[in-house]
């Protein structure tokens, strides 16, 4: 979609990706069965997958470079605040009414009014199209090798199945074989785009070392971030349950909590991310990544030591001072792949950034599927003749979930170490 702004001009696919959207929420909204509500999301993650890639080129073509990083920066700000909002309303909106339905019927006036808006506000701005073609055959290979990179990981979510004897039986056995077909797909990819005449993906972008090293930075925070927002609810729900089990309110409480917690990650995040794009604009990609990439793991550290009874006020301040950093790093990372790609080509090179940042969040739920059910049933069973096993379950597990997840927060810090050193690669200076 990306591309396809490229050819067609932005505000068009803006709005068609806006008007797919609010399909797909409509349909959601009013799905009979749980089938059409997959799909209905499947159409929901089309339209919403080109939003915020087409915005990015939006502001390449808009902004002078000088102003770039600023603008980047808030619309980093604004997707994030997005999350945050998404978990507030949704806790709230299941307090009050009970209805996860209500969740979707929301976007329907909310989308058609920012539809009207965003024409409105495009109205006078020049609409661009390259020359050239569309890539289908790029566009096939690429789809393909994300779906079955995204089947293969999400595979370790299935370790919850056990055999006769009550056994784990391990990552089901399509598993690797659709990781290898991806890796197989994205190598023909690359094969294609070096020889056709019109590529999806101008592969002469990763030549520039910034950009190349803002892409692999955007994919390890995609692992972190995913990490943080499943690893968090994951934590409140299961405290909860575990010692609240009685109280018939507890999934509504369960979903009020975690919003709020979550969004001392989210709306430092968005707060953190104009900064960034301010202070990238003024003094450069490194230094505000460096600063933002060393505050973002101290954050995911001291998130690993949380135990069993840590209380929300430490929690936030982690998340807090996560969030400060993981915001700050958006902005400097966007602006050096977009300020690489030529005029022609700034919608691929915006969906790129979101997309890396995608399959690192996809590669982070593996990291948690694969790793912790594994982690937790070697725990539980070694802690099988532990007094408080029997003399206070619930206690008891509670302990196994917090060590398990706090070893999964450990891989986020290693892949912002990593991002860091990474970051020594982008330009010091504009």
């Amino acid at each position: 979609m990306g591309r396809l702004s490229d050819l067609l001009g932005r505000r068009r696919v803006y709005l068609i990706a806006g008007g797919v959207f609010i399909v797909g929420s409509v349909m959601v909204a009013a799905a009979p069965n749980l089938g059409l509500l997959v799909f209905g999301r499947v159409v929901q993650a089309f339209g919403a997958g080109a939003m915020v890639p087409v915005s990015m080129a939006l502001v390449g073509d808009i902004f002078p470079p000088g102003s770039r990083a600023a603008a980047l920066g808030f619309i980093g700000a604004v997707d994030t605040a997005g999350w945050m909002v998404g978990h507030l309303y949704g806790g709230v909106l299941m307090r009050v009414f009970d209805s996860w339905r209500l969740l979707f019927w929301v976007n329907l006036p909310i989308g058609l009014a920012a539809l009207a808006l965003t024409w409105w506000a495009l109205r006078d701005v020049p609409q661009h199209r390259a020359p050239g073609g569309f890539d289908w055959v790029g566009a096939l290979l690429i789809s393909a090798s994300l779906i079955a990179l995204n089947l293969g990981l999400a595979a370790g979510a299935e370790l919850g199945a056990t055999d006769f004897y009550g056994e784990r039986t391990g990552p089901p056995p399509y598993a690797l074989p659709l990781v290898l077909l991806a890796l197989a797909l994205l190598g023909v990819f690359v094969w294609w785009e070096r020889r056709t005449p019109d590529p999806l993906l101008d592969l002469t972008l990763f030549r520039d070392r910034g950009a190349a090293a803002a892409c692999a930075i955007n994919a390890l925070i995609g692992v972190a971030l995913a990490l943080a927002i499943t690893n968090v609810p994951l934590f409140v729900n299961t405290r909860l349950l575990l010692f609240d089990v009685a109280n018939p309110d507890v999934l509504r409480r369960a979903a009020w909590e975690t919003g709020w917690i979550l969004s001392a990650l989210t709306l430092t995040m968005a707060a953190a991310a104009f900064l960034g794009g301010v202070l990238s604009g003024r003094r450069g990609d490194r230094p505000v990544a460096l600063v933002g990439l060393a505050l973002a793991a101290a954050g995911f550290g001291l998130m690993s030591r949380w135990q069993a009874d840590t209380g929300y006020g430490p929690m936030v301040a982690h998340l807090v001072l996560a969030g400060a950093g993981l915001g700050l790093v958006l902005a400097p990372v966007a602006d050096a792949v977009i300020r690489a790609a030529p005029e022609d080509r700034r919608g691929t090179a915006s969906a790129i950034v979101i997309a890396l940042r995608l399959v690192g969040m996809t590669v982070g739920v593996a990291v948690l599927t694969l790793w912790g059910v594994q982690r937790q049933d070697t725990l539980r069973l070694a802690g099988a003749e532990n007094p408080l096993a029997t003399s206070d379950p619930a206690r008891f597990l509670m302990e196994i979930a917090a060590k398990v997840i706090g070893e999964t927060f450990l891989f986020g810090a290693a892949a912002l170490v990593v991002a860091l050193l990474i970051a020594l690669l982008l330009a010091r200076r504009k």
